[in-house]
């Protein structure tokens, strides 16, 4: 089963935070820390968890499954393959140049716009023509996640991330933008130089490999060739000899037959030429038309050129649309050209019938859609047009869109069994009695335990608004001084997209493992030495950002 370890991932990630409650006590901050003992997990909260996940994340469901219908439905567009062939052929030699600008192209829009999960949209075209170019599942899973979780880290203006840390820190998204900057720049460098060199080794000996196994089957054949002929000249002597026996035996017999057969051999050789030469203009003739016909098809084929243009327009079209319609433009730039539009569209009336208000329905305006509506109706849509547009057959529309829901069932659940993680510590919260036994190490504010206890935060909570809003108000309970809260700030936003990196309850993570059918322990062992680069960086910036 594609995604079998991933699941063991998640399960085993599961049991790990149920054995928690069994041994640490449950904690909760109101005006003080609260210890209430241990709230243990039992087994048919096991049951129950997943259904209060998939009730309160069904959003991710949709969303994977909606993505799976899309590219269901492209890939039984002809337009679909000549597009990554032609990227293919147009970065010969220069696929690294379309690895730079992927990742760049990918961090840049995440942090800016704050599109994180959303960014999943375009994974499985990158990937495709990533494993195209001929390199491995592990490049193709660095690019994706690795450029969305440094965009996530080094998130600038995307407000969807960071809005509630800047809430209950009462900081501005303007706050420590030049260490933000910084932090997606080193995030990029760190990323583009350990893919770029991961992946020239990979494909090189990808490409050792296959000249390898060309030079064994080239062997093997050329062995088989000489053994058959070999056999080939034996047998000829031998029948030759058997032939030249029977020739002197026979020879006697066959002079005394030739003179009484001469005059009917005559007769015969005269009518067997001309039924020869018939036989000879019938092959001829019908050859001549079997060539005209094939170079006819030929040219058929390629007078009849795959129109892409169309597909293109589309796809950048959607991916425009989702950036700038998660992007806060009114509580950043206090833009409201977006809210004008939407409420002048729905109010417009046709002989005072609001049309546009009714064919719509409940939309909201860019800068507040969601993945729970807007988003899924945009890529649905999309996937309509594209039928219509290139005249998909309605049998293989639906065939495509049950194979794209078939190929995204896996990572979906694997996604929702992430979020029982969530569940488990919201209903039995023993994360804070780390948290406190963290800061309590040191007096005062402290770089390194602060960044520990966001790790943890960050693997329990699976989410960056969880992750705040269990940590935070102890955290600012314990470290009074407000000006350190835009460093902290920054230190919880890197430090969980850096843990999504790694986290078995990343759900980006797991997803996109799952998809591409990588296990867990595959990506740890590829990915530990960039965590640890990345990690070391981090500090470093925090305790410059703390010095200054």
């Amino acid at each position: 089963m594609k995604g079998k370890s991933i699941f063991k991932t998640v399960f085993i990630s599961i049991l790990v935070v149920v054995l928690c409650t069994w041994i640490f006590p449950s904690t909760s901050f109101k005006t003080a820390l609260i210890e209430e003992g241990r709230v243990q997990v039992g087994l048919f909260d096991l049951f129950s968890y997943p259904m209060v996940a998939v009730t309160y994340f069904a959003y991710t469901l949709l969303y994977v499954a909606v993505i799976g219908i899309f590219y269901g439905v492209m890939n039984k567009i002809s337009a679909y393959q000549a597009l990554i062939e032609k990227i293919k052929t147009s970065f010969v030699g220069r696929e690294h140049i379309f690895l730079i600008t992927v990742m760049i192209l990918i961090s840049v829009l995440v942090s800016v716009t704050g599109l994180s999960f959303g960014m999943i949209f375009v994974f499985p075209f990158v990937c495709s023509i990533i494993l195209a170019m001929g390199y491995n599942k592990l490049v193709a899973a660095s690019v994706t996640v690795g450029s969305t979780i440094s965009g996530i880290a080094g998130t600038t203006l995307g407000n969807n991330t960071v809005s509630y840390m800047n809430q209950l820190l009462g900081t501005d998204i303007m706050n420590e933008m030049v260490s933000k900057v910084v932090v997606l720049i080193a995030f990029m460098i760190v990323l583009i130089a350990n893919v770029l060199l991961y992946a020239k080794k990979t494909k090189t000996s990808v490409i050792e490999a296959k000249k390898e196994e060309t030079v064994k089957k080239e062997k093997i054949v050329s062995r088989v060739r000489t053994a058959k002929e070999v056999d080939k000249v034996s047998s000829q002597s031998v029948v030759s000899k058997k032939n030249n026996m029977k020739k002197a035996e026979n020879n006697a017999s066959n002079v005394k037959k030739t003179v009484s057969k001469t005059n009917s051999t005559k007769k015969a050789d005269t009518k067997t030429t001309k039924q020869v030469t018939t036989k000879v203009k019938n092959t001829k003739t019908r050859a001549s038309m079997a060539k005209t016909e094939d170079v006819i098809k030929v040219k058929n084929t390629d007078e009849k050129k795959v129109i892409i243009w169309p597909l293109i327009l589309i796809f950048d079209l959607v991916l425009i649309i989702l950036c700038i319609s998660v992007f806060d433009w009114a509580g950043i730039f206090n833009v409201n050209w977006f809210a004008n539009a939407k409420e002048a569209v729905t109010e417009f009336e046709i002989f005072g019938f609001p049309i546009f208000s009714k064919l719509l329905g409940r939309v909201s305006e860019f800068g507040l859609w969601s993945l729970n509506v807007e988003l899924l109706a945009l890529i649905l849509i999309a996937t309509v047009v594209l039928m219509l547009v290139y005249r998909v057959k309605w049998n293989d529309f639906i065939e495509g869109v049950v194979e794209g829901l078939q190929k995204s069932v896996t990572p979906a659940c694997c996604m929702i069994l992430a979020y029982v993680v969530l569940v488990i510590v919201t209903y039995h919260p023993f994360q804070l009695g780390f948290t406190k036994f963290l800061l309590d190490l040191t007096s005062g504010f402290n770089v390194v335990t602060m960044s520990i206890a966001a790790m943890l935060a960050s693997i329990f909570n699976v989410e960056s608004v969880y992750t705040a809003q269990s940590t935070l108000p102890y955290v600012m309970s314990v470290i009074t001084d407000s000006s350190l809260y835009p460093l902290i700030e920054v230190i919880f936003q890197s430090i969980y997209g850096l843990m999504m990196l790694v986290a078995p309850t990343s759900v980006i993570l797991i997803g996109t493992l799952s998809y591409l059918d990588i296990s867990y322990g595959q990506w740890l062992k590829h990915i530990w030495k960039i965590f640890v680069e990345l990690l070391i960086i981090l500090l470093i910036i925090f305790l410059i950002i703390l010095a200054i």
